[in-house]
């Protein structure tokens, strides 16, 4: 195909679209790096995504058309310059019309910021960036500011902003807002800028500044406001005021006369709620009033542990053990309130006990058991003698409730156990059983070497796959399935092992044997009961020819005689 001839093909392919004509189009489809555009005449053209980030899916829009394609076929648009066009326009207006644009930091110069504002490159003066000497504005940093200056030069336009302005107007219609809201007798949170002797400037959200005066600090006359406020507290305070808008605070109102309203003693139970959380201990509200619980009064056993659970906010029950009225200090203790739960859980489940839990977590050698306030553990050793078995994970499993043991008590958990629950199973199992004796039970896992068969909850037997038919099978699930109920004779009891083997195939001979057995016993009886038939009946015939024939006299009687003896004698034996 020769040049020409390549040109005629592409224009066919482009319809009546030329290369850079203006063409509007609705998009279709938005992906990470495209955008697709109906152009009619049903032709989807690409655009890529970087040239307008803001278009959006149903949006009509214009673009150029290049006449170029993309690898996949796509006839390729552009907006660099429509939306150059437009983003310029838009400052312009802004600039005439005083309205607020967005600018980014690009990079920080000696005399102040080269930004970004709508893509175009502009400059911000320090003297307009309401910055203190040592702060600076970051790269990416994004804020609302002015044009103040806005010459048109081609596609750079010269252009200068202000931030000053703009954070002026955040300010003061913040001001507003804040105390269009503050009344007085409300808290507040407050930052302090300023102390001096008289008292304390304080600024309410960084906004709002409002006066706290020294007889406002304490109801304690004596105490100088340097000694509660310090330059960068965060504190609550009340809206004593508001006078020529500028707000009155004060401390003393939060409180009272503290310790004359103090009505605890040592040994009273109490809920505070946790105020602060330090290295020592913590802080907690007694009302007008702060107690502290120190670290070693927080738990029965790992205060860290425990002290990670709580968090500012929180309600804890907690015991007084000191009050010192001068020093104004109060103590307190969590785990004095409470009995020891490892106690309280050994009186209520004793060592040997069997209780349920649900295992929460699972390591390679030991499992966690979630007994409510405290913890129980399980070791391998303590689930089975199987040495074989490396890791806990493949008896055990998370969120699943078994059956424990309880052993004893570890630190700071509770130490359970299956095996022994097996132990005590297996004993008293054996005591009931021997070998030969005939079970019931549930297949629950079958193998390639046999099956293993619930007997009990917690008694399991194997039935190796030669003994699980007559005929020979080269898997179990050949004739057993999962769940089905069997019948089996037990052929060995390995006590030091505590395993049971279990055979079918040999109670199905057992069973045979014993149906041949009382199958010949019944076919001797039967045949001795023939036997007996019939000498009676050759009794009977010979007592009839006997009755028949004349006595003979005296001697050793007749034939008939002799042999009717001779049976009723072998009958008495």
């Amino acid at each position: 195909m020769n040049e020409f001839e390549k040109l005629m093909e592409e224009s066919k392919e482009s319809g009546f679209y030329s290369k850079n004509q203006k063409i509007k189009g609705k998009v279709v489809k938005v992906t990470e790096d495209k955008v697709f555009v109906d152009i009619g005449q049903k032709i989807e053209a690409v655009l890529n995504r970087n040239e307008d980030q803001d278009v959006e899916e149903g949006q009509e829009i214009e673009a150029v058309f290049t006449g170029k394609r993309d690898k996949d076929g796509y006839f390729i648009l552009s907006r660099r310059g429509i939306v150059n066009k437009e983003k310029l326009q838009k400052l312009k207006d802004a600039f005439e019309n005083k309205k607020k644009v967005k600018a980014t930091i690009l990079s920080k110069q000696d005399k102040g910021y080269t930004v970004s504002v709508e893509g175009f490159r502009g400059f911000m003066p320090l003297s307009e960036s309401s910055l203190k000497r040592d702060e600076n504005l970051p790269e990416g940093f994004t804020f609302e500011a002015y044009i103040v200056k806005f010459e048109e030069r081609g596609r750079n336009p010269n252009i200068v902003i202000s931030r000053k302005q703009a954070l002026i107007e955040e300010k003061e219609l913040e001001k507003e807002k804040i105390l269009s809201l503050l009344k007085e007798g409300q808290k507040v949170k407050a930052k302090v800028v300023k102390v001096q002797p008289n008292g304390a400037v304080l600024s309410i959200e960084d906004v709002l500044y409002g006066f706290l005066p020294k007889s406002e600090i304490s109801w304690d006359k004596s105490r100088k406001v340097e000694e509660v406020l310090k330059v960068g507290d965060e504190v609550e305070v009340v809206v004593k005021e508001i006078k020529d808008k500028k707000p009155i605070l004060s401390l003393k109102l939060l409180e009272g006369n503290p310790w004359d309203k103090f009505d605890k003693n040592i040994g009273d139970v109490v809920e505070v709620k946790i105020k602060d959380i330090n290295k020592g201990g913590l802080v907690v509200d007694l009302g007008l009033l702060e107690g502290f619980i120190p670290n070693s009064e927080i738990s029965h056993f790992d205060y860290v542990k425990a002290k990670k659970n709580l968090k500012v906010g929180d309600t804890v029950v907690a015991k007084i053990f000191e009050i010192d009225k001068e020093k104004g200090k109060v103590k307190l203790s969590i785990k004095q309130a409470q009995e020891n739960p490892l106690e309280k859980f050994l009186k209520e489940n004793p060592v040997g006990s069997v209780i349920q839990a649900k295992v929460k977590d699972v390591k390679q050698k030991v499992a966690f058991v979630d007994l409510g306030d405290i913890e129980g553990i399980v070791k391998l050793q303590d689930v089975t003698d199987n040495p074989s078995i490396k890791s806990i994970s493949s008896l055990l499993k998370e969120d699943k409730t078994y059956r424990f043991k309880v052993l004893g008590i570890e630190k700071d958990k509770v130490v359970l156990g299956i095996k022994q629950l097996l132990d005590d199973a297996f004993n008293d199992f054996v005591s009931k059983h021997k070998v030969g004796d005939v079970v019931k039970g549930k297949v629950k896992k079958l193998i390639e070497k046999g099956a293993f068969v619930d007997i009990t909850d917690e008694i399991e037997g194997f039935i190796p796959v030669s003994e699980i038919s007559k005929e020979r099978i080269k898997i179990p699930s050949d004739k057993l399935s999962l769940h089905q109920e069997v019948e089996a004779k037990i052929i060995k009891i390995d006590t030091q092992n505590k395993k049971i083997t279990l055979s079918i195939k040999q109670l199905i001979l057992d069973q045979e044997k014993k149906a041949l057995e009382e199958e010949k016993k019944r076919q001797e009886e039967e045949k001795k009961k023939a036997e007996e038939e019939a000498k009676r009946k050759l009794l009977e015939k010979l007592s009839q020819k006997e009755e028949k024939k004349e006595p003979q006299g005296e001697g050793l009687g007749t034939l008939g005689e002799l042999i009717r003896k001779k049976l009723m004698e072998r009958e008495g034996k």
